[in-house]
């Protein structure tokens, strides 16, 4: 659906117009075979009609406009089947449906309506031909489980329907061009009540940066304001009638609470409407009908009301407390409430994962090239795209999902296969690289549910959410194990487990970028230059980029390189006395982080310090801390002499904002790079096979030493902080490591024997 609110014109297709839904039941995805169902009985019916050689045409293009409230709404398509005999004009649209035929004409019309508007849409466009004679439509429905057709002639009251639903599309229409009126006159309210030069500089070099390129990356140390500064800039995107709508991604939850919190500082709710997205699973409530005419009901009984929700702020906790009064999804509400949303806050899983991100494109009047996308913590983009399209599977979650589709009466074949599935993935062994046979075995058995999709298909809204995961899955894995290529690999990281992962996502990711009318991508660690435009399938020279100053942090570091240690994992067991020597030192002079590669290193080195130095203040990050654990921890456990060891990645990106301006020293036990296995394998062949000279650096080095740029960006946040830092590995020192430190911590000296870090520790 495009809109055109200065022509009042709305352009869509046939489907769009058909299914178009404000309500309860908005942006509805399709199971994911129907598609392929369809197709198949299309093909089917399309071969009858040409055997018998009655002159039908098929997939002939029509379109019409309506005018309606003002505005026109234009509507284009293809028809299944097309004939004119005898003066009349017959179409006839095919639709399989997973409810049992025949059934009377009445339930067909309450159950299907979406396709009676599309054929009335296609025969609307029939009569206004210059000359047209009689228009006759017919519905064939078939149940492709068994075969069973049913023929349906279109109704009188079609043509009133059709200016029904004509209505409600130009109503929401007027809705979105009183949307864009509001958001023009949105107030530029600052964030801050008084912003540092550098943060005000930022912006206007963003705005300039919009003129010359829809793609833009900003790259500015943490603590600078990157949020604040990118929803500003978004807001005058949509103020400027450039944008219709925002859309953030962040990662982190506590990150996306964080993202409403600023953008409330810039924006009241009764002058923007932002919704914050939680994942499917956090709405469901157990009990509830998801009957559609239940829910339309109880919908309309509670009359609940979308816009007004969304000017009221409403989370997810009164959205969950309202359908559980109200008897109605809390997925339907929020979704009803995306109609209307200005600003969308997310995970990145919403825009790169080719499920989840149904849930914004099937909204109605969804337009990409109308958004504004900002992407938070971009140097993640690469690999969490690549998480999207990955796909793993376990012994036990294919039984489960078996278990479930037996429970729930599922076919006869579907439940056949499902345990073939499971019973094949519980003997695989342990490989770097499944055989060739197992290869072949898996794809046999995903093309068998390939072929029960077009034949069996089946509702899934009685299915568990994890068993309707499952079948999802399942459509994944004959799609992608048919296509996959020398970007994925195929293993079992474990007995009784199957992974298809992807190498890189970087063509993905630059498509769905460039699908956006404008694109913001934000990191303080971008790495070496082009590196992230070329991780993100993006052509370096086509993205501007924006680099926002921060002298107060020139200076901040006082960065050294101990290259007394050496902490490969064949030499840590001799370096450990050295290693808690060095932390029990530093937090002589104040509290020190110390940031580790594994929970394991870790370990060892704490039992260490407290086996030499029993008084010492030694706090351990403990196993399993989500975001607001680690930030509870880390609050508990700080104060002026703790030695604080916390692991590098997972939640720790989150709670060390807490570190800045709070410790005196840092210490990076070594660069954190990946776990050598298959997968990290198989990115640097692949990297090599690319003709990269550097493979090794790309696939291990990179991402390790990303994190250690990450943490120490932390600590420094604002004017007056200050760290001291210690790289405590000899790797550190090779020019692989070294060139790609942040250029802020200058060159740093290294340190070869206990005189040098005796002296750096005294003066630094």
């Amino acid at each position: 659906m495009r809109i055109d609110v200065q022509g009042r014109r709305v352009e869509m297709s046939a489907q769009e117009f058909a299914t178009f839904r404000p309500g309860p039941g908005a942006g509805a995805g399709g199971s994911p075979w129907r598609a392929e169902a369809g197709r198949q009985w299309h093909e089917s019916l399309r071969r009858e009609a040409e055997a018998e050689g009655a002159g039908w045409e098929f997939e002939r293009g029509v379109a019409c406009e309506i005018r309606a409230l003002g505005w026109t709404v234009a509507v284009t398509g293809r028809t299944d089947q097309w004939r004119e005999r005898d003066g009349v004009t017959e179409i006839r649209e095919i639709k399989t449906v997973t409810s049992s035929l025949p059934r009377r004409t009445e339930w067909l019309l309450q159950r299907y309506p979406h396709h009676f508007l599309q054929l009335a849409a296609y025969c609307h466009a029939a009569r206004l031909r210059p000359g047209a004679a009689r228009v006759a439509g017919e519905l064939v429905f078939v149940d492709p489980t068994d075969g069973t057709r049913q023929k349906v002639t279109l109704p009188e009251a079609a043509e009133a329907d059709l200016l029904r639903q004509a209505e409600q599309v130009a109503a929401h229409a007027e809705n979105r061009r009183a949307s864009h009126a509001r958001l023009l006159a949105l107030p530029d309210r600052m964030p801050f009540s008084d912003p540092r030069p550098e943060w005000e500089a930022c912006g206007a070099d963003l705005d300039r940066a919009a003129l010359e390129s829809s793609v833009r990356l900003l790259v500015a140390p943490t603590g600078f304001g990157k949020t604040s500064a990118a929803l500003r800039h978004g807001l005058s995107l949509l103020r400027g009638g450039r944008a219709g709508r925002l859309l953030y991604l962040t990662g982190k939850g506590t990150g996306q609470l964080q993202v409403l919190r600023e953008l409330r500082r810039m924006a009241k709710p009764g002058e923007l409407r932002a919704l914050l997205l939680r994942p499917r699973a956090e709405h469901e409530i157990d009990g509830l009908s998801d009957d559609p005419e239940v829910i339309r009901r109880n919908w309309t009984l509670a009359k609940i009301d979308p816009p007004g929700l969304l000017d009221a702020g409403a989370d997810l906790r009164k959205v969950r407390e309202l359908g559980r009064l109200a008897g109605v999804p809390p997925w339907d509400i929020t979704k009803a409430m995306l109609v209307h949303a200005d600003v969308v806050i997310c995970d990145y899983n919403y825009v790169f994962s080719p499920r989840n991100r149904a849930a914004l494109e099937t909204v109605p009047g969804w337009d990409e090239a109308d958004t504004a996308l900002i992407v938070d913590e971009a140097h993640n983009l690469p690999e969490r795209a690549a998480e999207c399209l990955s796909l793993r599977d376990d012994a036990r979650s294919a039984a489960d999902f078996a278990h479930a589709l037996l429970s729930h009466r599922a076919p006869a074949g579907w439940i056949s296969a499902a345990q073939s599935w499971a019973d094949f993935i519980g003997r695989l062994p342990a490989a770097d690289a499944v055989s060739p046979e197992d290869r072949l075995e898996a794809m046999a058995l995903a093309d068998r549910f390939a072929l029960l999709a077009a034949e069996q298909p089946f509702s899934t809204d009685g299915l568990p959410d994890e068993a309707r995961q499952g079948v999802w899955d399942m459509a994944a894995w004959s799609e992608r194990l048919e296509s996959s290529d020398l970007g994925w690999l195929l293993w079992s990281p474990r007995p009784g487990t199957l992974s298809l992962d992807c190498l890189t996502a970087a063509r993905m990711t630059g498509e769905r970028l460039r699908a956006f009318g404008h694109a913001l991508l934000m990191t303080a660690t971008p790495g070496p230059k082009g590196a992230l435009a070329a991780e993100c399938g993006l052509d370096p020279d086509a993205l501007t980029r924006v680099d926002a100053a921060a002298p107060w942090r020139q200076g901040a570091y006082s960065v050294a390189i101990d290259a007394r240690a050496d902490t490969r994992l064949k030499s840590r067991e001799a370096t450990l006395a050295l290693t808690a020597a060095s932390l029990r030192r530093l937090s002589e002079d104040g509290a020190v982080a110390a940031f580790f590669p594994s929970y394991r290193y870790a370990e060892a080195v704490v039992t260490e310090l407290r086996k030499a130095h029993p008084e010492a203040d030694v706090a351990l990050q403990p196993r399993g801390l989500g975001p607001d654990g680690t930030a509870r921890f880390v609050e508990d456990s700080l104060n002026r002499f703790t030695v604080l060891c916390l692991i590098l990645g997972g939640s720790l990106g989150e709670g060390v904002d807490m570190l800045g301006g709070r410790i005196r020293s840092a210490v990076v036990v070594g660069p954190a790079l990946p776990e050598v296995n298959a997968l990290q394998e198989a990115r640097r062949k692949m990297f090599a096979a690319d003709g990269a000279e550097d493979a090794f650096s790309l696939a291990y080095v990179r991402p390790g030493m990303r994190k250690v740029n990450q943490a120490l960006g932390r600590l420094v946040r604002a004017p007056g902080h200050s760290a001291r830092v210690l790289l405590h590995c000899r790797r550190f020192a090779d020019e692989t490591y070294r060139c790609l430190l942040s250029g802020e911590y200058g060159d740093p000296p290294v340190l070869t024997d206990d005189g040098d870090f005796s002296r750096w520790a005294e003066r630094s």
